[in-house]
């Protein structure tokens, strides 16, 4: 192919992202990034169903949590407070289901393959574990870190994002992973109340048993409405700005 034509290619897969980017974030996304899937397609393999591998790439879009209802979180009467955090818990991942379902229309109607992914429906009930990871795609599309509390982190809101995914075959084109860590910070690892966390680091070819017992969590939430992983990380706080 010649050179020319390769980048006439290139400029129209950019001009497709940057109009599925302004078409998310007009729709109420406040993060948006497309992930290339081939270089995790072992790791895929290893646990999301066959049909998953069919595609390519994903479009992942996280939208913000309310930082006044995270910032009345605390430690001391994690039941109390965390009562409003569930309640936005539960608004933004249907807002973002059916965002991520508007999406995938609009792949489908730009004449190209598109599957939503569920935002918050495990697949896996023995693994506690979705269809497709939404942290995969989010780290894969640049979004950010997988820190040590298993959240993706985010430059701009720390953890306080929710993610969702649509499988694509589109020729989008993909962004660049991020590179970060936690480095020595253990606030997620100390707040939570049944210690699920194990202060590790993210390793991609590590099981996530290595950082997280997931069941340990599962089951305090049964009774206990949590969050305290995502209200206590230092990532995405704001600075309080107080009327005089």
């Amino acid at each position: 192919m010649k050179r020319i034509e390769m980048h006439e290619m290139a400029k129209s897969h950019r001009n497709m992202s940057d109009k599925l980017r302004r078409f998310s974030l007009q729709r109420g996304a406040d993060l948006f990034g497309v992930a290339d899937l081939r270089p995790a397609r072992e790791f895929i393999a290893t646990w999301c169903p066959s049909w998953v591998q069919r595609f390519p790439l994903a479009v992942s879009i996280g939208m913000r949590l309310n930082d006044e209802i995270l910032d009345t979180h605390s430690p001391d009467e994690p039941k109390r407070d965390s009562l409003l955090w569930h309640h936005v818990y539960n608004v933004v991942t249907r807002y973002l289901d059916f965002l991520a379902y508007d999406v995938s229309r609009q792949l489908t109607a730009w004449g190209f393959r598109a599957c939503p992914v569920p935002c918050s429906t495990p697949y896996d009930y023995d693994k506690l574990a979705g269809v497709f990871s939404h942290k995969l795609a989010a780290h894969l599309s640049g979004l950010g870190w997988i820190g040590k509390n298993c959240l993706l982190v985010t430059k701009e809101f720390g953890p306080r994002v929710r993610f969702a995914s649509v499988l694509t075959n589109a020729p989008l084109t993909a962004d660049e992973p991020v590179d970060r860590s936690c480095g020595k910070c253990r606030a997620c690892v100390e707040a939570c109340p049944v210690k699920a966390f194990l202060g590790v680091e993210f390793n991609p070819v590590e099981d996530r048993a290595a950082r997280f017992e997931a069941f340990k969590c599962s089951e305090f939430r049964t009774d206990h409405p949590c969050g305290l992983c995502v209200s206590v990380c230092p990532s995405g706080k704001k600075k309080v700005h107080r009327v005089q």
